[in-house]
Order: C-alpha cells, then sequence, then structure tokens
C-alpha cells in the first residue's frame, strides 16, 4: 500500500489526557509523525505535555513545555519525526480545562 497522510485533532485538550491518534492495526508498515501542533486557547502562558505510549510503556514527546498564550508551537523540536508503529497511541494533557487545541500530522506506512 502506498503511503497515506492523515491528520488528527483535539480540540480544548485539558487535565484528561486525551488520545491524539492510534497507529491503524490493520496496516503492515511504520508510520511517520511529522507535525505535532499545539495552540495556546486559554488565554495567558499553560504548559502542555504528549507521549508517546507502546503497549505498558511510555515515553514523553513534550513534558510541561510552556507556550506562551496564543501562540502556536510544533511540539516535535527542530523539525525531528517520531517513527511509530502499530497500535502506538500518542496522547495529550494539560493542566487546566480548554487550554490547547491540538494537530497532528501522520504519514502512514511509509515503511513495510
Amino acid at each position: 500500500m502506498a503511503a497515506v497522510f492523515s491528520t488528527s485533532y483535539v480540540k480544548n485538550v485539558g487535565s484528561t489526557e486525551a488520545t491524539l491518534y492510534t497507529a491503524p492495526a490493520g496496516l503492515t508498515g511504520r508510520h511517520l509523525v511529522v507535525s505535532l501542533v499545539a495552540t495556546n486557547i486559554f488565554g495567558s502562558a499553560i504548559p502542555i505535555s504528549a507521549k508517546l505510549v507502546q503497549g505498558a510503556d511510555s515515553v514523553f514527546i513534550a513534558y510541561n513545555k510552556r507556550v506562551l498564550a496564543n501562540d502556536t508551537v510544533d511540539l516535535l523540536i527542530n523539525n525531528s519525526k517520531i517513527m511509530i508503529q502499530n497500535g502506538d497511541v500518542i496522547k495529550v494533557s494539560a493542566p487546566v480545562d480548554d487550554a490547547f487545541s491540538i494537530i497532528m500530522t501522520v504519514v502512514e506506512e511509509v515503511e513495510t
């Protein structure tokens, strides 16, 4: 199968951890996260966290990354990319409700 661009988003990210993206289980290849953009809609500077969950393990992509009011940042530092596998999950959270909107772009099945 050819690589396919996919976009996923969550509005009103807050204190309840939200699933932004789950890598599809039916595909055979790995997937490339090319952007993870967070916009602060809270009105004052506040941190955001994003993590990659692989089974029982998890690792932070960004941890308490402070974002200024009304600012937008790509949480993938210096235009870096992340390779994920089927079943991997990207989750996001912030310390207060309705703090961020976040959008992620992934190229699915870039490597089979």
